[in-house]
Protein backbone atom coordinates (compact mmCIF):
# COMPACT_ATOMS: atom_id res chain seq x y z
CA UNK A 1 0.00 0.00 0.00
CA UNK A 2 1.12 3.30 -0.94
CA UNK A 3 1.22 6.07 1.69
CA UNK A 4 -0.17 9.46 0.79
CA UNK A 5 2.03 11.70 2.10
CA UNK A 6 4.00 15.07 2.10
CA UNK A 7 6.89 13.27 0.56
CA UNK A 8 5.64 10.98 -1.79
CA UNK A 9 3.65 14.09 -3.67
CA UNK A 10 7.19 15.66 -3.74
CA UNK A 11 8.80 12.98 -5.22
CA UNK A 12 5.99 12.30 -7.65
CA UNK A 13 6.13 16.07 -8.52
CA UNK A 14 10.02 15.38 -9.22
CA UNK A 15 9.69 13.05 -11.48
CA UNK A 16 7.41 15.29 -13.49
CA UNK A 17 9.78 18.36 -13.25
CA UNK A 18 12.16 15.94 -15.04
CA UNK A 19 10.31 15.15 -17.54
CA UNK A 20 9.03 18.40 -18.35
CA UNK A 21 12.95 19.84 -17.95
CA UNK A 22 13.68 17.61 -21.08
CA UNK A 23 10.52 17.72 -22.87
CA UNK A 24 10.46 21.74 -23.14
CA UNK A 25 14.07 21.35 -24.52
CA UNK A 26 12.62 19.00 -27.24
CA UNK A 27 9.62 21.92 -27.73
CA UNK A 28 11.90 24.33 -28.48
CA UNK A 29 14.09 22.12 -30.61
CA UNK A 30 11.20 21.46 -32.64
CA UNK A 31 9.95 24.91 -32.64
CA UNK A 32 13.34 26.03 -33.83
CA UNK A 33 13.37 23.04 -36.89
CA UNK A 34 9.99 24.65 -37.65
CA UNK A 35 11.18 28.71 -38.13
CA UNK A 36 14.45 27.17 -40.40
CA UNK A 37 11.73 25.08 -43.08
CA UNK A 38 9.26 28.22 -42.98
CA UNK A 39 12.06 30.88 -43.06
CA UNK A 40 10.04 32.80 -40.37
CA UNK A 41 9.30 33.08 -37.01
CA UNK A 42 6.09 30.91 -36.39
CA UNK A 43 3.19 32.99 -34.39
CA UNK A 44 0.18 31.31 -34.52
CA UNK A 45 -1.21 28.51 -32.05
CA UNK A 46 -2.19 26.13 -35.10
CA UNK A 47 1.08 26.72 -36.30
CA UNK A 48 3.32 25.55 -32.92
CA UNK A 49 0.76 22.53 -32.89
CA UNK A 50 1.74 21.66 -36.52
CA UNK A 51 5.87 22.31 -36.22
CA UNK A 52 5.40 19.51 -33.36
CA UNK A 53 3.37 16.92 -35.34
CA UNK A 54 5.15 13.87 -35.03
CA UNK A 55 7.56 15.04 -32.40
CA UNK A 56 7.80 13.86 -28.39
CA UNK A 57 6.74 17.18 -26.36
CA UNK A 58 6.75 18.40 -22.82
CA UNK A 59 3.67 16.74 -20.98
CA UNK A 60 4.82 13.22 -22.99
CA UNK A 61 8.20 13.19 -21.28
CA UNK A 62 6.76 13.96 -17.82
CA UNK A 63 3.97 11.20 -18.40
CA UNK A 64 7.15 9.00 -19.01
CA UNK A 65 8.69 9.78 -16.34
CA UNK A 66 5.54 9.97 -13.83
CA UNK A 67 5.08 6.34 -15.38
CA UNK A 68 8.55 5.06 -14.49
CA UNK A 69 8.00 6.63 -10.63
CA UNK A 70 4.78 4.91 -10.18
CA UNK A 71 6.21 1.43 -11.70
CA UNK A 72 8.62 1.24 -8.56
CA UNK A 73 6.18 2.77 -5.86
CA UNK A 74 3.53 0.43 -6.75
CA UNK A 75 5.59 -2.36 -7.64
CA UNK A 76 7.82 -2.23 -4.75
CA UNK A 77 10.93 -4.56 -4.38
CA UNK A 78 9.96 -6.90 -7.61
CA UNK A 79 11.41 -5.69 -10.87
CA UNK A 80 8.24 -6.93 -12.76
CA UNK A 81 6.68 -4.01 -13.09
CA UNK A 82 9.49 -1.49 -14.14
CA UNK A 83 10.46 -4.16 -16.96
CA UNK A 84 7.27 -4.67 -18.65
CA UNK A 85 6.84 -0.64 -18.27
CA UNK A 86 9.82 0.03 -20.20
CA UNK A 87 9.09 -2.67 -22.50
CA UNK A 88 5.67 -1.08 -23.16
CA UNK A 89 7.50 2.73 -23.61
CA UNK A 90 9.98 1.07 -25.92
CA UNK A 91 7.04 -0.20 -28.06
CA UNK A 92 5.22 2.50 -28.51
CA UNK A 93 8.13 4.75 -28.61
CA UNK A 94 9.24 2.51 -31.50
CA UNK A 95 5.71 2.47 -33.13
CA UNK A 96 5.59 6.19 -32.73
CA UNK A 97 9.25 6.66 -34.56
CA UNK A 98 8.18 4.41 -37.01
CA UNK A 99 5.32 5.86 -38.42
CA UNK A 100 6.62 9.97 -38.37
CA UNK A 101 10.03 8.84 -39.76
CA UNK A 102 11.63 10.98 -42.57
CA UNK A 103 14.53 10.92 -44.31
CA UNK A 104 16.09 13.60 -42.02
CA UNK A 105 15.01 12.14 -38.82
CA UNK A 106 17.47 11.25 -36.18
CA UNK A 107 16.86 9.24 -33.16
CA UNK A 108 17.84 12.00 -30.58
CA UNK A 109 14.43 12.03 -29.19
CA UNK A 110 13.07 9.19 -28.71
CA UNK A 111 16.03 7.97 -27.00
CA UNK A 112 15.95 10.89 -24.47
CA UNK A 113 12.57 9.53 -24.43
CA UNK A 114 13.47 6.05 -23.44
CA UNK A 115 15.40 7.27 -20.56
CA UNK A 116 12.71 9.43 -19.28
CA UNK A 117 10.72 6.11 -17.55
CA UNK A 118 14.63 5.00 -16.13
CA UNK A 119 15.06 8.68 -14.44
CA UNK A 120 11.60 8.52 -13.14
CA UNK A 121 11.92 4.80 -11.45
CA UNK A 122 15.94 5.97 -9.98
CA UNK A 123 14.14 8.42 -8.45
CA UNK A 124 12.93 6.46 -5.86
CA UNK A 125 16.60 5.19 -4.99
CA UNK A 126 18.49 8.43 -5.28
CA UNK A 127 17.02 11.39 -6.08
CA UNK A 128 20.02 13.29 -6.18
CA UNK A 129 21.93 11.21 -8.67
CA UNK A 130 18.45 10.94 -11.01
CA UNK A 131 18.45 15.11 -10.99
CA UNK A 132 21.95 14.81 -11.56
CA UNK A 133 21.46 12.52 -14.59
CA UNK A 134 18.43 14.68 -16.05
CA UNK A 135 20.38 17.92 -16.33
CA UNK A 136 23.60 16.07 -18.09
CA UNK A 137 20.95 14.70 -20.42
CA UNK A 138 19.39 18.17 -20.95
CA UNK A 139 22.67 19.47 -21.29
CA UNK A 140 23.37 17.15 -23.95
CA UNK A 141 20.23 17.92 -26.09
CA UNK A 142 21.03 21.54 -25.96
CA UNK A 143 24.61 21.04 -27.31
CA UNK A 144 23.73 19.83 -30.96
CA UNK A 145 24.46 23.64 -32.35
CA UNK A 146 27.88 23.74 -30.27
CA UNK A 147 28.65 20.39 -31.78
CA UNK A 148 27.85 21.33 -35.26
CA UNK A 149 29.93 24.24 -34.93
CA UNK A 150 32.95 22.65 -33.37
CA UNK A 151 33.30 19.37 -35.49
CA UNK A 152 34.73 20.63 -38.76
CA UNK A 153 37.54 21.84 -36.50
CA UNK A 154 38.30 19.02 -35.23
CA UNK A 155 41.13 17.21 -37.10
CA UNK A 156 41.68 13.20 -36.64
CA UNK A 157 44.91 14.03 -34.30
CA UNK A 158 43.00 15.86 -31.75
CA UNK A 159 40.36 12.96 -31.31
CA UNK A 160 43.55 10.75 -31.23
CA UNK A 161 44.81 13.10 -28.11
CA UNK A 162 42.05 13.16 -26.17
CA UNK A 163 41.58 9.42 -26.76
CA UNK A 164 44.82 9.28 -25.24
CA UNK A 165 44.46 11.37 -22.30
CA UNK A 166 41.03 9.39 -21.50
CA UNK A 167 43.59 6.41 -21.66
CA UNK A 168 45.74 7.20 -19.18
CA UNK A 169 43.44 9.00 -16.68
CA UNK A 170 40.67 5.81 -16.70
CA UNK A 171 43.28 2.98 -17.26
CA UNK A 172 46.97 3.72 -16.71
CA UNK A 173 46.61 5.83 -13.23
CA UNK A 174 44.04 3.48 -11.58
CA UNK A 175 46.73 0.44 -11.90
CA UNK A 176 49.66 2.77 -10.52
CA UNK A 177 50.52 1.68 -6.77
CA UNK A 178 49.36 3.77 -4.18
CA UNK A 179 52.54 2.72 -1.74
CA UNK A 180 55.01 4.72 -1.30
CA UNK A 181 58.55 4.17 -2.29
CA UNK A 182 60.68 6.65 -0.48
CA UNK A 183 61.65 6.88 3.42
CA UNK A 184 59.93 9.84 4.03
CA UNK A 185 56.43 8.40 2.74
CA UNK A 186 55.27 11.03 0.56
CA UNK A 187 55.86 10.01 -2.72
CA UNK A 188 54.20 7.33 -4.92
CA UNK A 189 54.22 5.89 -8.25
CA UNK A 190 50.66 7.10 -8.46
CA UNK A 191 51.30 10.67 -7.08
CA UNK A 192 53.95 11.06 -9.62
CA UNK A 193 51.41 9.35 -12.12
CA UNK A 194 49.14 12.24 -11.33
CA UNK A 195 51.80 14.77 -11.89
CA UNK A 196 52.45 13.42 -15.58
CA UNK A 197 48.72 13.42 -16.31
CA UNK A 198 47.61 16.54 -14.68
CA UNK A 199 50.80 18.49 -16.78
CA UNK A 200 49.27 16.50 -20.43
CA UNK A 201 45.79 17.22 -19.55
CA UNK A 202 46.90 21.56 -18.85
CA UNK A 203 49.02 21.17 -22.17
CA UNK A 204 45.64 19.76 -24.10
CA UNK A 205 43.38 22.18 -22.09
CA UNK A 206 45.55 24.80 -23.60
CA UNK A 207 45.38 23.41 -26.93
CA UNK A 208 41.59 22.69 -27.09
CA UNK A 209 40.74 26.19 -25.62
CA UNK A 210 42.97 27.69 -28.18
CA UNK A 211 41.33 26.25 -30.94
CA UNK A 212 37.79 26.81 -29.62
CA UNK A 213 38.48 30.19 -28.38
CA UNK A 214 40.79 31.50 -30.31
CA UNK A 215 44.57 31.84 -28.15
CA UNK A 216 43.85 35.51 -26.39
CA UNK A 217 40.24 34.31 -25.04
CA UNK A 218 41.55 30.78 -24.46
CA UNK A 219 44.84 31.60 -22.78
CA UNK A 220 42.55 33.61 -20.07
CA UNK A 221 40.50 30.28 -19.53
CA UNK A 222 43.94 28.00 -19.49
CA UNK A 223 45.00 30.12 -16.34
CA UNK A 224 41.80 30.27 -14.59
CA UNK A 225 41.09 26.34 -14.61
CA UNK A 226 44.59 25.68 -14.99
CA UNK A 227 45.33 27.04 -11.40
CA UNK A 228 42.55 25.41 -9.56
CA UNK A 229 44.84 22.42 -10.28
CA UNK A 230 48.36 23.19 -10.46
CA UNK A 231 49.87 26.81 -11.11
CA UNK A 232 53.38 25.12 -11.96
CA UNK A 233 51.85 22.90 -14.53
CA UNK A 234 50.40 25.66 -16.15
CA UNK A 235 53.32 27.24 -16.39
CA UNK A 236 55.54 24.36 -17.42
CA UNK A 237 53.13 24.08 -20.59
CA UNK A 238 52.28 27.94 -21.19
CA UNK A 239 56.23 28.49 -21.42
CA UNK A 240 56.42 25.43 -23.85
CA UNK A 241 53.95 26.79 -26.02
CA UNK A 242 55.35 30.02 -26.16
CA UNK A 243 58.84 28.84 -27.36
CA UNK A 244 56.97 26.75 -30.15
CA UNK A 245 54.90 30.10 -31.71
CA UNK A 246 56.13 32.96 -30.21
CA UNK A 247 52.93 34.77 -31.16
CA UNK A 248 51.79 33.10 -28.16
CA UNK A 249 54.07 34.40 -26.15
CA UNK A 250 52.11 37.67 -24.64
CA UNK A 251 48.75 35.00 -24.26
CA UNK A 252 50.57 32.62 -22.22
CA UNK A 253 51.98 35.18 -19.83
CA UNK A 254 48.79 36.01 -19.31
CA UNK A 255 47.30 32.87 -18.33
CA UNK A 256 50.67 31.80 -16.28
CA UNK A 257 49.69 35.32 -13.85
CA UNK A 258 45.63 34.32 -13.97
CA UNK A 259 47.02 30.87 -12.85
CA UNK A 260 49.03 31.96 -10.14
CA UNK A 261 46.36 34.47 -8.84
CA UNK A 262 43.79 31.64 -8.39
CA UNK A 263 46.68 29.61 -6.84
CA UNK A 264 46.93 32.78 -3.77
CA UNK A 265 42.90 32.19 -3.43
CA UNK A 266 42.81 28.67 -3.48
CA UNK A 267 45.89 29.29 -0.74
CA UNK A 268 43.59 31.38 1.47
CA UNK A 269 40.43 29.18 1.26
CA UNK A 270 42.35 26.24 2.24
CA UNK A 271 44.20 28.32 5.03
CA UNK A 272 40.68 29.24 6.21
CA UNK A 273 39.60 26.13 5.94
CA UNK A 274 42.44 24.06 8.14
CA UNK A 275 43.82 26.85 10.56
CA UNK A 276 40.13 29.03 10.91
CA UNK A 277 40.11 32.79 11.38
CA UNK A 278 43.00 32.92 13.38
CA UNK A 279 45.33 32.10 10.20
CA UNK A 280 43.03 33.64 7.35
CA UNK A 281 42.96 36.64 8.79
CA UNK A 282 46.97 37.75 9.02
CA UNK A 283 47.02 35.99 5.61
CA UNK A 284 44.26 37.92 3.87
CA UNK A 285 46.34 41.01 3.04
CA UNK A 286 49.18 39.22 1.85
CA UNK A 287 47.42 37.34 -0.13
CA UNK A 288 45.12 39.98 -1.64
CA UNK A 289 47.91 42.35 -2.51
CA UNK A 290 49.65 39.07 -4.30
CA UNK A 291 46.53 38.78 -6.48
CA UNK A 292 45.37 41.90 -6.97
CA UNK A 293 49.59 42.80 -8.80
CA UNK A 294 48.83 39.69 -10.66
CA UNK A 295 45.35 40.18 -11.96
CA UNK A 296 46.79 44.02 -12.64
CA UNK A 297 49.84 42.72 -14.50
CA UNK A 298 47.36 40.52 -16.40
CA UNK A 299 45.22 42.97 -17.30
CA UNK A 300 48.01 45.38 -18.78
CA UNK A 301 49.43 42.48 -20.63
CA UNK A 302 46.19 41.45 -22.65
CA UNK A 303 45.40 44.76 -23.03
CA UNK A 304 48.86 46.67 -24.14
CA UNK A 305 49.31 47.56 -27.65
CA UNK A 306 52.18 45.30 -28.23
CA UNK A 307 49.83 42.13 -27.95
CA UNK A 308 47.05 43.20 -30.23
CA UNK A 309 49.16 42.29 -33.35
CA UNK A 310 50.52 38.90 -32.05
CA UNK A 311 48.22 35.54 -30.61
CA UNK A 312 45.37 36.16 -33.10
CA UNK A 313 46.26 33.60 -35.60
CA UNK A 314 44.91 29.63 -34.72
CA UNK A 315 47.58 27.87 -33.19
CA UNK A 316 49.69 25.42 -35.60
CA UNK A 317 48.35 21.93 -35.90
CA UNK A 318 50.66 19.79 -33.47
CA UNK A 319 50.33 17.12 -31.26
CA UNK A 320 48.70 18.40 -28.35
CA UNK A 321 49.38 15.55 -26.41
CA UNK A 322 53.27 15.66 -25.14
CA UNK A 323 53.07 12.28 -22.73
CA UNK A 324 57.19 12.55 -23.05
CA UNK A 325 57.84 15.71 -22.21
CA UNK A 326 55.03 15.54 -19.58
CA UNK A 327 57.19 12.51 -18.06
CA UNK A 328 60.49 14.49 -17.67
CA UNK A 329 58.46 17.23 -16.05
CA UNK A 330 57.05 14.74 -13.80
CA UNK A 331 59.82 13.28 -12.72
CA UNK A 332 61.49 16.79 -12.11
CA UNK A 333 58.87 18.03 -9.46
CA UNK A 334 59.14 13.96 -7.91
CA UNK A 335 62.70 15.04 -7.21
CA UNK A 336 62.28 18.29 -5.57
CA UNK A 337 59.50 16.51 -3.70
CA UNK A 338 61.80 14.52 -2.36
CA UNK A 339 64.46 16.81 -1.66
CA UNK A 340 61.68 18.56 0.51
CA UNK A 341 61.28 15.67 2.25
CA UNK A 342 64.23 14.67 3.08
CA UNK A 343 65.39 18.62 4.25
CA UNK A 344 62.04 18.55 6.59
CA UNK A 345 63.00 15.44 8.24
CA UNK A 346 66.41 16.68 8.27
CA UNK A 347 66.01 19.62 9.99
CA UNK A 348 62.11 19.05 12.03
CA UNK A 349 59.62 21.68 13.39
CA UNK A 350 62.76 23.81 14.35
CA UNK A 351 63.85 24.49 10.46
CA UNK A 352 59.81 25.20 9.51
CA UNK A 353 60.75 28.54 7.76
CA UNK A 354 63.33 26.58 5.67
CA UNK A 355 61.24 23.63 5.52
CA UNK A 356 58.56 25.87 3.93
CA UNK A 357 60.90 27.35 1.76
CA UNK A 358 61.97 23.93 0.09
CA UNK A 359 58.14 21.99 0.04
CA UNK A 360 56.99 25.49 -1.66
CA UNK A 361 59.28 25.01 -4.95
CA UNK A 362 56.97 21.72 -5.41
CA UNK A 363 54.07 22.81 -3.90
CA UNK A 364 52.26 25.37 -1.71
CA UNK A 365 49.32 23.61 -0.47
CA UNK A 366 51.32 20.80 1.95
CA UNK A 367 52.83 23.25 4.11
CA UNK A 368 49.71 25.46 4.32
CA UNK A 369 47.74 22.34 5.60
CA UNK A 370 50.90 21.23 7.78
CA UNK A 371 50.86 24.93 9.69
CA UNK A 372 47.48 25.14 9.73
CA UNK A 373 47.67 21.55 11.74
CA UNK A 374 50.57 22.86 13.66
CA UNK A 375 48.40 26.09 15.35
CA UNK A 376 45.83 23.81 16.67
CA UNK A 377 48.30 20.65 17.95
CA UNK A 378 51.42 22.41 19.01
CA UNK A 379 50.38 26.17 19.24
CA UNK A 380 52.50 27.27 16.58
CA UNK A 381 51.97 31.53 16.29
CA UNK A 382 50.06 32.72 13.54
CA UNK A 383 52.69 35.27 12.50
CA UNK A 384 55.25 32.23 12.26
CA UNK A 385 52.31 30.46 10.06
CA UNK A 386 51.46 32.91 8.06
CA UNK A 387 55.16 33.73 7.23
CA UNK A 388 55.62 30.11 6.39
CA UNK A 389 53.12 30.16 3.68
CA UNK A 390 54.47 33.26 2.12
CA UNK A 391 57.83 32.18 1.76
CA UNK A 392 56.91 29.09 0.37
CA UNK A 393 54.69 30.84 -2.27
CA UNK A 394 57.92 33.06 -2.88
CA UNK A 395 59.56 29.88 -3.28
CA UNK A 396 57.45 28.59 -5.40
CA UNK A 397 57.16 31.84 -7.34
CA UNK A 398 60.49 32.03 -8.15
CA UNK A 399 60.79 28.23 -9.41
CA UNK A 400 57.84 29.14 -11.98
CA UNK A 401 59.81 31.63 -13.09
CA UNK A 402 63.06 29.46 -13.77
CA UNK A 403 60.73 27.41 -15.25
CA UNK A 404 59.64 30.18 -17.23
CA UNK A 405 63.10 31.15 -18.49
CA UNK A 406 64.30 27.36 -19.17
CA UNK A 407 60.94 26.45 -20.78
CA UNK A 408 59.70 29.66 -22.73
CA UNK A 409 63.38 31.81 -23.15
CA UNK A 410 64.57 34.45 -22.22
CA UNK A 411 62.09 36.84 -24.08
CA UNK A 412 59.05 35.36 -22.26
CA UNK A 413 60.99 34.31 -18.91
CA UNK A 414 61.56 38.52 -18.51
CA UNK A 415 58.12 40.38 -18.59
CA UNK A 416 57.12 37.32 -16.72
CA UNK A 417 59.72 37.09 -13.51
CA UNK A 418 59.48 40.86 -13.58
CA UNK A 419 55.65 40.53 -12.77
CA UNK A 420 55.45 37.20 -10.33
CA UNK A 421 58.64 39.63 -9.01
CA UNK A 422 56.43 42.49 -8.06
CA UNK A 423 53.62 40.68 -7.19
CA UNK A 424 55.75 38.24 -4.48
CA UNK A 425 57.31 42.02 -3.20
CA UNK A 426 53.65 43.14 -2.65
CA UNK A 427 52.85 40.43 -0.19
CA UNK A 428 56.08 40.09 1.42
CA UNK A 429 55.74 43.66 1.91
CA UNK A 430 52.30 43.43 3.83
CA UNK A 431 53.90 40.30 5.98
CA UNK A 432 56.46 42.86 7.09
CA UNK A 433 53.87 45.36 7.85
CA UNK A 434 52.25 42.96 10.38
CA UNK A 435 55.40 41.70 12.30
Amino acid sequence: MLSLDFSTLKEAAMAVALGLMMGLERERSGFERSREGHGEPLRRESDHSESLHGSLGARTFALLTLLGWISVKVGGEGLALPIAVQAFAAVLIGLFYHQTSSPDRGLTTEVAALAAPLLGMLLTRDALLAVAVAVIVTLLLLSKPWIRAWIPRLHREDLTSAMQLLIVFAIMLPLLPVRTLDPWGVLSPQKVGWMVALIAAVDFLGYALNRVLGPRRGAVMTGLVGGLVSSTVVTVTMSRQAREDPSFRSSGQVAVMLACAVMGVRVAVLAGVVGGLDLVRPLLLPMTAMVATLLGAAWWTFRSKADRGTGTEEMPLRNPFHLKRALGWGLALATVLLVSAAARAWFGDRGLILTAGLSGVADVDPITLAVGSQMHTSGLPAGTAVLAIVLAIAANTLAKAGFAWISGGRAFGLRLTAMLTASLVAALAMVALRL
